[in-house]
């Protein structure tokens, strides 16, 4: 083997979480709350248990075929010719996703970090650190998560903590002002991102030993991170208010700008700068091994290290011509992205699943 490639159970919970995290931290509240107002929130936890759901088909999958990647399951069942086609759809899907996160860096950095910063070169840097990442293999990310994920959370807490004086309850009422329907249909973007984009983890889930404790560290994952995705939501409608959280590309960053301690130490929301690149460090690290690896299988390279460096000048070319700017970015969430999504995170595996079902159930007759 060209490297290790086991994690354990609680490893793999950690890195749901963070990849849950991730961008999402930044980019989740301000469309929730446009679409639900103060109930954004509440969107946010129905967005959460409908990945509770998707949790059991994506296990269901990882357990039929324990060693096998979801492009390995795919090509199985359906043959060489339409598992690899229905493969190709998967790989895209993931390609595409790391681009944008990678863009989404980009953005982040250059309006608020370095505006004098170009681009190109903001996002040319993230990637190299993340090809060393990947190159080290999935054992090297699952450890490191575990370097992580205290700081991480002990940094959401202090967020947490010092806004706290700043809540206004008024923003938080009336609940259910707006009405079931838009709550529903504001779910949505949570689900497009990141809910649905769980389907990712499936090229690494035989990598986690102990399956049946796999499924729960999954669950947990999800809880934790969609947990902090709530509370980050809830807070910044309580303390900015539902209509400046949905006028603000990044309200989370925002709402640690308004950290007051004792009236002289302000200014930190390099806290939220530092958890977010922390989290979209791992979301983007998660999804490049998971393309490189996924295009190795597809084209039957042994080795996919070797594709790290040319997929990551295509990938940094990718993001630079996605969108022009960060309005067309939260159009084409708020439209095109969900249904996208959907069907690779939920139509697409329904139907390997059905698939092997079927094929175990012939298998069984003969």
């Amino acid at each position: 083997m060209y490297r290790n490639n086991t994690i354990s159970p609680r490893q793999f919970m950690y890195l749901v979480t963070l990849f849950i995290i991730g961008s999402s931290i930044l980019i989740v509240p301000g469309p929730l709350a446009a679409g639900a107002q103060q109930d954004g929130w509440i969107a946010a936890l129905l967005s959460l248990a409908v990945g509770m759901l998707l949790i059991f088909l994506y296990h269901k999958i990882g357990i039929l075929y324990e060693n096998k990647t979801f492009i390995e399951v795919t090509i199985d069942i359906f043959g060489p010719w339409i598992g690899r086609g229905i493969s190709l759809f998967y790989i895209l899907f993931i390609y595409i996703l790391a681009a944008l996160v990678l863009r989404n860096i980009g953005d982040f950095m250059t309006t608020q970090i370095m505006p004098e910063t170009p681009l190109q070169f903001t996002l040319i840097l993230f990637l190299l650190v993340v090809i060393m990442g990947a190159r080290l293999g999935i054992e090297t990310i699952g450890r490191s998560s575990e370097m992580f994920i205290t700081f991480i959370v002990l940094l959401l807490f202090f967020l947490f903590l010092f806004v706290t004086p700043q809540i206004e309850t008024d923003n938080f009422q009336p609940i259910f002002g707006s009405g079931l329907k838009p709550i529903i249909s504001t779910s949505f973007t949570m689900l497009g991102t990141p809910i649905l984009e769980m389907v990712v983890l499936l090229m690494i889930y035989p990598e986690v030993k102990e399956k049946n404790k796999a499924k729960h560290a999954w669950f947990f994952g999800l809880l934790i991170g969609g947990g902090f995705l709530t509370m980050i939501t809830l807070i910044s409608i309580l303390v900015l208010g539902s209509d400046l959280t949905a006028l603000n590309a990044y309200p989370s960053y925002e709402l640690a700008s308004k950290i007051n301690i004792a009236g002289f130490w302000e200014g930190i929301e390099i806290i939220v700068a530092i958890v977010w690149m922390v989290t979209i460090f791992f979301k983007l690290l998660i999804l490049y091994y998971a393309s490189t690896k996924g295009i190795a299988q597809f084209l039957m390279i042994d080795d996919y290290r070797t594709l790290l460096l040319p997929l990551g000048m295509g990938m940094v070319v990718l993001a630079i011509v996605a969108y022009p700017d960060v309005a067309y970015f939260e159009n084409f969430v708020g439209t095109a992205w969900f249904p996208y999504a959907l069907t690779h995170g939920l139509f697409i595996p329904l139907l390997v699943l059905a698939g092997a079902l079927i094929k175990r159930k012939r298998k069984s007759k003969k």
